[in-house]
């Protein structure tokens, strides 16, 4: 396929600067990140070329193979094309382009931004263009359209050996001789005749069976004072017809030739009327509808609107900035589907008033964003009353705005805005007008703009914009329903909307009948579509405008429990150091996909995006990476729980370790349990989640150390309820997994708390149980502990007598009594695992945690003063010893 490549005609055209665009496909496949990517082996390029130009829609493994062998391809041609997608993924990865090739189903697809690809920045100029066109602003379009053509460096995908490929070209050459006609007839109206001549003629010739080449080529040879030779072009096109199609040339060349014949005044150029420079107009009024079901969020439109008008009212004195002269700017952020747009349209129409030479709203276009600020400045300029050719450099236009708004009291709204910069060429000049601009991210607001967080609603108001979407009367017969089907919807308005929409579409069911649907995790995301609106589109543009760590980050959030989770898990979730982990962290955040948790070293994942996380996280490769990150986290809280147990005078468990595969910094772990009393107050939801989460995915040596050391810190707390159900789940797991060191050690564990709680029956039982197994295993460590607890049991049950065991010896008789002060410490000092947590927390009546406060105050010798801080037991589950602790 060969396309014609004509050069610039006319007078100079005000070119635009080469686009910097990482993928290239008008012409030679090129791909550009932070270096030129290689792509030279045919699979390669055949497979790359098909998913550029499937961008949209992904493609079948079938499809890549048909593409790349036709219909007889080889018996490994599968295996071979999946070589092929890695090997592309690990060198778009690799020249600083991200992740870049998915799977999405069955189809693989190029998660591709628009004006990413040469193609989409052909077909936006294009229609640039074709609007000029229509607004009879010639110049405009040949400058638009000139600017397209530029993008073209010859055939397109040129080398790329696929029927497949090049059967999908067709229609892209297509599209680029409509954009070179369009662009002759308004050069020709532009009295280019003598300039676009050449050009002209030489696609006509290389392509005679056009029609409309023809015609601008007659058209241009008899303005250029060649009537002949424009009679003879028409007499040899009909020639060409008539011998090759048996057929007439179609009417409109018909009548040209004979408006030539005539001299017709028509064929005269006529130059189009100049433009005045301002053309008065109406009160330009842009704004979409006002939300006829906003409700609440009261306060927050006080706010916005105090800040817009410069005081609490809707209307009055012309709004100033912060500093008494400039206009004032407002951000709005939040983020995706918290209501922003619906909020900001809501305070722009209550301050029509306010500002009576007009409301004016545009929404960035995605893609490339000097060209999404133009569009939309172009915009505000054409209704304003200013024609584009008004100014021809951006900077020009920016300062032709402002000089519109000078005399004027509008207000902007411009929406999807992600850079502070976008923002620079939109800002009014002078107090009287001013800008509200919508974004995820507070890093996207100008340095003087006043930002307002959007945040979801309550529950309260949740249910009262339900109300106003489906009705009073379903959510009165349903009230508890109602609050269920906001609390699925995580408050969202954007998901409350769609749910409505739903509901309204079919008046048959009841809001039971959809919460019970969306109840299901699988397919809840599945379940809130309606006619345009899809949460999940809305989540997964949220997550392209992310960088590769931020993607990849809410990717493996998924892994986590829910709830509130530790800032410091980032890091073994992304497998990387702390720095960058907090970055991709903060990003979460500043895109509102995290939310703060109950304080600054935690965040909160709401439950729609995470569904949306472990959707993103469902391919093979991606799943394993995921279990991989998930043992990574553990492994940190095994870490943290240890360190705490050590820096409370304890020591860990006794018993062989395996390597750690997530070794933390010193920093993250001093950072973490500074405090071990009350990081473990604070994380025990999150512990106990760990154990669970570790029993789960079949972690045994993980899951008994964390259970164990967890039971130590509940019971130096006196975390009772905790220590059971902590004990309970890993027993179970252990038993569930065959692991009998496990199942000993947490019966020890259940055995001791019975031993507190004096539920003696229960105690024996357990201590027996775990004494025979540890004897059965040849756990001499923890063999000395069951005997040396079942000896202390003894000796609460029957009289003292005279010890008959050593600290390190077995003991004569199972259930023999220890000295009244059992097992304090060993000789060097140092306590033992398992003892001293009844010597320091329990007195002779029974266990501390059971005696009354006063009653402790007093045996403490303190005065009677209520202890500060819980009792610290000195040895729970030791094997190091305090000395060995970070701290130390």
């Amino acid at each position: 396929m060969h396309t014609a490549q004509p050069a610039a005609a006319g007078p100079a055209v005000t070119t635009r600067p080469e686009p910097a665009v990482p993928f290239r496909i008008l012409g030679p496949l090129e791909v550009h990140g932070d270096r030129l990517v290689p792509v030279t082996a045919r699979r390669q390029q055949v497979v790359l070329a098909l998913l550029l130009l499937e961008s949209g829609r992904g493609v079948t493994l079938d499809a890549l193979v048909s593409a790349v062998w036709g219909p007889t391809p080889p018996a490994t041609a599968k295996s071979q094309i999946q070589s092929t997608v890695s090997s592309l993924r690990g060198a778009l990865e690799a020249a600083g382009l991200g992740r870049r090739i998915e799977m999405r189903g069955t189809r693989y697809a190029l998660e591709l931004a628009h004006g990413e690809v040469d193609l989409h920045l052909f077909d936006d100029l294009a229609a640039e263009g074709r609007s000029a066109v229509a607004e009879s602003r010639p110049q405009a379009a040949r400058t638009a359209f000139r600017a397209a053509l530029a993008l073209w460096r010859g055939d397109p995908l040129t080398g790329v050996d696929s029927a497949v490929v090049q059967a999908r070209l067709v229609a892209v050459a297509e599209r680029r001789f409509t954009v070179l006609e369009a662009c002759y007839d308004a050069e020709l109206k532009l009295g280019l005749h003598h300039d676009v001549l050449g050009e002209i003629a030489a696609l006509a010739a290389e392509f005679p069976l056009r029609e409309r080449p023809a015609e601008q080529l007659m058209t241009a040879l008899y303005r250029c004072g060649r009537p002949a030779e424009a009679l003879a072009t028409y007499r040899r096109v009909r020639r060409t017809y008539i011998d090759e199609l048996g057929i007439e040339l179609s009417p409109p060349l018909r009548r040209l030739e004979l408006a030539i014949l005539n001299g017709s005044a028509e064929l005269d150029q006529v130059p189009p009327p100049s433009a005045p420079p301002f053309a008065p107009v109406a009160a330009p009024r842009s704004l979409p509808a006002r939300p006829a079901d906003f409700t609440g969020r009261e306060e927050l439109l006080r706010e916005l609107c105090g800040a817009l008008t410069g005081s609490g009212e809707t209307s009055g004195r012309p709004a100033t900035g912060p500093d008494g002269h400039g206009a004032p700017v407002v951000m709005l952020t939040g983020g995706p589907g918290v209501g922003k747009s619906a909020l900001a349209v809501e305070a722009a129409h209550i301050l029509a008033p306010a500002f009576p030479d007009g409301q004016l709203h545009a929404r960035l276009p995605d893609g490339n964003p000097p060209r999404a600020v133009e569009q939309v400045r172009d915009h505000f300029l054409r209704a304003l009353g200013l024609p584009q050719t008004a100014a021809r450099r951006p900077g020009d236009r920016a300062s032709l705005l402002r000089g519109a708004l000078a005399e004027r009291r509008v207000l902007l709204v411009v929406e999807d805005v992600t850079d502070a910069r976008q923002l620079s060429g939109l800002l009014p000049g002078t107090p009287g007008s001013a800008l509200l601009a919508t974004g995820r991210s507070r890093a996207a607001a100008p340095e003087d703009a006043t930002v307002l967080e959007v945040t979801a609603p309550s529950v309260p108001d949740g249910v009262e914009l339900l109300d106003a979407m489906v009705g009073d009367r379903r959510v009165a017969a349903e009230p508890s329903e109602a609050i269920e089907l906001v609390g699925l919807c995580d408050g969202l308005p954007l998901a409350l909307r769609i749910a409505a929409g739903r509901l309204r579409a079919r008046p048959q069911w009841g809001l039971g009948d959809l919460t019970a649907r969306l109840r299901d995790d699988g397919r809840r995301l599945s379940e809130l579509v309606h006619g345009e609106l899809d949460l999940r589109d809305t989540l997964a543009d949220a997550r392209r405008r992310l960088s590769e760590p931020g993607r990849l980050l809410l990717t493996r959030l998924a892994v986590l429990p829910g709830g509130e989770f530790a800032s410091w898990t980032a890091a073994p979730l992304l497998d990387t150091d702390t720095i960058t982990a907090h970055r991709a962290l903060a990003e979460l955040s500043a895109a509102g996909l995290v939310v703060p948790g109950a304080d600054m070293d935690h965040h909160r994942a709401p439950g729609l995006v995470t569904l949306y996380a472990a959707e993103c996280a469902a391919d093979p490769v991606a799943r394993e990476a995921a279990r991989e990150a998930a043992r990574r986290v553990l492994d940190g809280w095994l870490t943290l729980t240890e360190e705490a147990v050590l820096r409370l005078g304890d020591a860990t468990a006794p018993g062989p370790r395996q390597r750690q595969r997530w070794p933390m910094d010193r920093a993250t772990v001093d950072a973490a349990v500074r405090e071990p009393a009350v990081w473990f107050a604070r994380e025990q939801r999150a512990l106990l989640a760990a154990v669970e989460r570790a029993a789960d995915t079949g972690e045994h040596e993980l899951c008994r150390r964390l259970a164990v050391a967890v039971c130590s810190l509940a019971a130096a707390q006196r975390a009772h309820g905790l220590w059971r159900e902590c004990a309970a789940r890993g027993l179970d797991a252990a038993r569930r997994s065959g692991d009998r060191l496990g199942e000993a050690a947490l019966l020890y564990s259940l055995g001791t708390l019975d031993e507190r709680q004096q539920r003696t029956d229960e105690a024996r039982a357990r201590l027996r149980g775990a004494l025979g197994a540890f004897e059965r295993l040849g756990e001499e460590g923890w063999r000395e502990l069951a005997a040396e607890a079942l000896a202390r049991l003894g000796s609460r049950t029957a009289p003292v007598t005279a010890p008959v065991a050593s600290f390190t010896g077995r003991p004569a008789v199972p259930g023999a009594a220890l000295p009244a002060v059992p097992g304090a410490a060993l000789p060097d000092g140092r306590h033992r695992f398992g003892q001293g947590l009844f010597a320091k927390a329990a007195g002779p009546a029974g266990p501390a945690g059971d005696v009354p406060r006063a009653d402790r105050s007093a045996a403490g010798g303190d005065g009677g003063r209520a202890r500060r801080r819980p009792v610290v037991p000195a040895g729970v589950f030791p094997h190091r010893h305090r000395d060995d602790s970070m701290e130390k």
